[in-house]
């Protein structure tokens, strides 16, 4: 008996077991399955809820920081010690960047998840209305920084006055994180959803 056919069949049948990975594997274009598709989106959403909860503690840190200028202030509304007032600069510096990173973010997130043009729509608006906040963070504390200035004789009502308007700004900066919060965890869910169908 010749060995002919079985060596044939042995070399067809390590030709298949070699070519079975290219045909498996993913090809431009096609659709990727299911579960890639679930755990990229489980992976964005762990994502996005790290950049939200570094955000929130940031924000906490900016408010410690503000807390720390407001009780270092002498009875004219100043604070000599100027490494507290520069502390709270480098913590709002930290938010902007944050909050910077966390758009570019959310473009990489719809491209994963395909765009709703109403949510889209809706978290631009956060993140321009959140853009305003933190460019008002950022004037009333540089109008902060000047009226604490102490080679400037003055009276104390624009430091109070400073003060104040950057607290409010900071009230506002807080609010707004807080709804992004909510219209993040919305796009999850549609998200989730849409990967479910």
């Amino acid at each position: 008996m010749s060995h002919k056919p079985v060596l044939f069949t042995a070399i067809v049948a390590l030709l298949g077991f070699g070519m079975t990975p290219l045909f498996a594997s993913q090809m431009p274009g096609m659709p990727m399955p299911a579960t890639s598709q679930t755990d990229s989106q489980k992976s964005l959403d762990a994502e996005m809820m790290s950049h939200q909860k570094e955000m929130q503690t940031l924000l906490a840190k900016l408010q410690a920081s503000f807390q720390a200028i407001v009780n270092a202030s002498d009875s004219n509304g100043y604070v000599r010690d100027k490494s507290i007032v520069k502390a709270h600069e480098a913590d709002i510096t930290a938010l902007r960047n944050a909050v910077r990173n966390h758009k570019l973010f959310l473009i990489d997130y719809e491209r994963e998840c395909g765009v709703n043009r109403k949510q889209h729509d809706a978290m631009m608006q956060h993140q321009e209305h959140m853009k305003a906040i933190l460019y008002d963070v950022v004037d009333t504390f540089s109008s902060y920084e000047d009226a604490n200035d102490a080679s400037i004789d003055q009276q104390p009502d624009p430091v109070e006055d400073a003060l104040s308007a950057h607290r409010r700004a900071m009230k506002e900066l807080g609010d707004a994180i807080a709804q992004h919060k909510q219209a993040m965890t919305q796009m999850m869910k549609t998200c989730s959803t849409k990967s479910l169908e």
